[in-house]
């Protein structure tokens, strides 16, 4: 009990003195009793204003880096789901040609990808062979559709730019320099020609030793394609090399990768998002 009483006791600051527990003023000297209170202040703050700049600037570069490839992704994945024909392609059917001439001809259909050669393989710049190596003919499939209106029979054939200029290149045939389509419902979408005047070619299509690729028959014609690196010509007929060229065509392309880009984007694009969003909200938003 003593030792309580001991610790209970209070003393002047000034003299030394005893002063009574409830007592205001030292009775000895006068000076008045002091207490000591210790306050405890709980933080609002979330963090110092330096480390919630920080963090707002990362995060929102994250953030603004996100949107774009994200929506990238979300458009590329878009358009494959519109113009999708089937098997992986990607194309648009029911284009109506004509010509009064013997031949409806594209060029020139430039196959040019980056990183390969001229032998059609990957450059040794590139991935190495070990791990993949694929030919272009691996990356880009073509196809192209073609049935006559008339009911005649169809021939599609692929040249080479160079065997074209020098073995046609002296006939009659109708250029298509521009195809546009200003909406994809539209069933008939603006096409432009360029007339070639010539001679009449007296063989049918199908005798020429001068295609790539080629397909003739009655009925609608399907013609796919794996392409080698180099410039080249469509060329549609009637099968029997007649004048008056009236067809209903599609065309489609086939890239396994394209699928791919769309969905990494996208899947990037989310993932960098979430993390710029977790950044800002942890480092700046937050209470702590």
């Amino acid at each position: 009990m003593e030792k309580t009483d001991e610790k209970n006791k209070l003393y002047c600051r000034n003299c030394g003195s005893e002063i009574t527990k409830n007592a205001d003023f030292c009775e000895v000297c006068g000076s008045p009793k002091e207490s000591r209170e210790i306050k405890y202040v709980k933080s609002r703050g979330g963090g110092n204003s330096v480390g919630k700049a920080i963090a707002i600037i990362f995060g929102g570069f994250f953030i603004l880096i996100a949107i774009p490839i994200l929506f990238g992704g979300g458009a590329l994945m878009g358009v494959t789901d519109i113009f999708d024909q089937g098997g992986g392609y990607i194309g648009v059917n029911h284009i109506d040609l004509q010509t009064s001439t013997q031949m409806l001809v594209v060029k020139e259909m430039e196959i040019h990808i980056d990183d390969f050669d001229n032998t059609n393989n990957l450059r040794r710049s590139s991935i190495p062979a070990s791990i993949w190596e694929p030919s272009v003919g691996d990356l880009v499939t073509i196809k192209i559709k073609a049935e006559s209106n008339t009911g005649d029979d169809v021939f599609i054939g692929i040249i080479k730019a160079s065997d074209g200029y020098d073995v046609l290149g002296n006939y009659a045939y109708e250029q298509i320099t521009q195809y546009r389509m200003e909406d994809t419902r539209e069933r008939y979408p603006t096409i432009e020609y360029r007339y070639h005047p010539g001679d009449t070619l007296e063989l049918m299509p199908s005798d020429l030793n001068i295609w790539v690729e080629q397909v003739n028959g009655s009925g609608e014609q399907t013609l796919t394609w794996s392409p080698e690196i180099g410039d080249y010509w469509v060329v549609i007929m009637n099968a029997d090399g007649s004048s008056n060229v009236n067809i209903d065509t599609g065309v489609a392309l086939r890239m396994p990768i394209l699928g791919f880009i769309g969905k990494g984007l996208f899947l990037g694009g989310f993932v960098l998002l979430a993390f710029g969003v977790a950044i800002v909200y942890f480092g700046a938003i937050r209470p702590r």
